[in-house]
């Protein structure tokens, strides 16, 4: 086995997994950096990515207790200032207690964790809403999204927590909310149906990752997924980016996955 005791599963890299086992390799057993662009143009893609680090941090506040019109003074671009009504409009107010912040929440699985960082959980009248603030430019088909490992990983991290063994699955719901998008959210009902096929696709995957040697995590057949890809020149396959439609926002780095878990 080529993963550490303290590897840990999350969302993102295993979907660079299923985007491409070499990846996968690369990024998470070598722990190779290459500094290679993601996508093109830079300047406005580290533009959105400064915006959608500042448009959480508001919202983190904001459930922290920090008054709305202190956050609203502290805020210079108009872009986001209209994220961030748009925000507002939601009128979320719960009650102390009763939601979670930015939390990661991690579940033993295959020998090692799987983890989950929430943007925001919110427990009420029986049902756990899970929020995903998505501030990219364009949303994404419906179907894009529920194949997405965001979309089985998250509910089923929560719905496997010790403190929701009395939540039944299908009292679990997914809220992907676009700021840029605020009349139509996507929303994800789950079941228990889906939490089974989730932890059949999950522990397959787990399995696969784990029996593997390193001749055996090969680049993928898909090479449209390459232009993004911040190996491409390492693999041969381009040194120019691609231009993106930015109809995802850029991936977090699972650094912050990095426990060793026993000493907590």
């Amino acid at each position: 086995m080529l993963l550490p005791d303290s590897f840990v599963f999350t969302q993102q890299n295993l979907q660079d997994y299923k985007d491409c086992a070499y990846r996968f390799y690369l990024k998470e057993i070598l722990r190779l950096d290459w500094p290679a662009v993601e996508s093109e143009p830079i300047r406005e893609q580290e533009a959105l990515m400064l915006m959608g680090t500042r448009f959480h941090l508001l919202c983190q506040q904001y459930f922290s207790g920090i008054p709305a019109d202190v956050l609203s003074g502290q805020i210079t671009h108009p872009e986001l200032t209209d994220w961030w009504q748009n925000f507002l409009n939601l009128n979320l107010h719960p009650t102390p207690g009763s939601f979670s912040v930015e939390k990661l929440n991690t579940i033993p699985f295959g020998g090692f964790r799987l983890a989950a960082k929430i943007d925001l959980m919110l427990k009420t009248d029986g049902k756990i809403i899970i929020y995903d603030w998505k501030t990219s430019q364009h949303q994404p088909k419906r179907q894009t999204l529920l194949a997405r490992m965001q979309s089985k990983v998250y509910p089923f991290v929560i719905s496997n927590l010790p403190a929701s063994q009395t939540v039944q699955p299908e009292s679990i719901e997914m809220v992907y909310w676009y700021p840029a998008f605020p009349q139509s959210p996507v929303i994800f009902a789950y079941s228990s149906a889906q939490n089974d096929a989730d932890q059949t696709e999950l522990e397959l995957l787990a399995a696969e990752i784990t029996s593997k040697d390193k001749e055996a995590f090969n680049k993928t057949d898909n090479t449209k997924v390459c232009k993004f890809c911040r190996y491409r020149s390492l693999c041969d396959r381009g040194k120019e980016a691609g231009t993106s439609e930015l109809d995802e926002e850029p991936a977090d780095s699972d650094a912050a996955f990095i426990f060793d878990f026993d000493s907590i």
